[in-house]
């Protein structure tokens, strides 16, 4: 069993086309999967003295951050998703060399960009699943 080093898995951008081609984010720094859902109290009256508790639907959210660098049509295409106005979707791949560990369309918002004096201009953005995903595997290993 070999530990996975985080610089192998990388975020990829779709291009919208109809046979979509995936790019890597280029300077992409590190990234962030987050699964959560909110918990649901089934209990009654008629239960016991004890609550019951599940959780309901899934959210999934990614945070990805890192430092421009130009050309970069990925970084480009989440640019542009973050300030449309009303299609704010894309897909994308999170990939270890070439295992698709997720795969889905997300919604592109809380873009950010930093440009201190003394470093490299860097960017955030926050992506959120909008629809089911394709592939949703993180321990994939083949």
């Amino acid at each position: 069993m070999a530990y996975e080093l985080g610089k192998d898995w990388r975020v990829y951008v779709g291009d919208g086309g109809g046979t979509e081609v995936f790019s890597a984010l280029g300077g992409e720094g590190s990234f962030d999967f987050q699964r959560s859902s909110n918990e649901i109290d089934p209990s009654t009256k008629d239960d016991s003295d004890y609550a019951l508790a599940n959780f309901g639907l899934m959210k999934i959210a990614i945070s990805v951050s890192g430092n421009v660098k130009l050309p970069d049509t990925a970084l480009e295409r989440l640019m542009d998703k973050a300030k449309h106005a009303t299609d704010k979707t894309t897909n994308i791949q999170i990939k270890d060399g070439t295992i698709v560990k997720y795969a889905g369309e997300v919604a592109v918002g809380g873009n950010g960009i930093t440009a201190g004096k003394d470093g490299a201009v860097s960017y955030s953005f926050t992506l959120v699943a909008s629809a089911a995903p394709t592939t949703d595997d993180m321990a994939a290993t083949a």
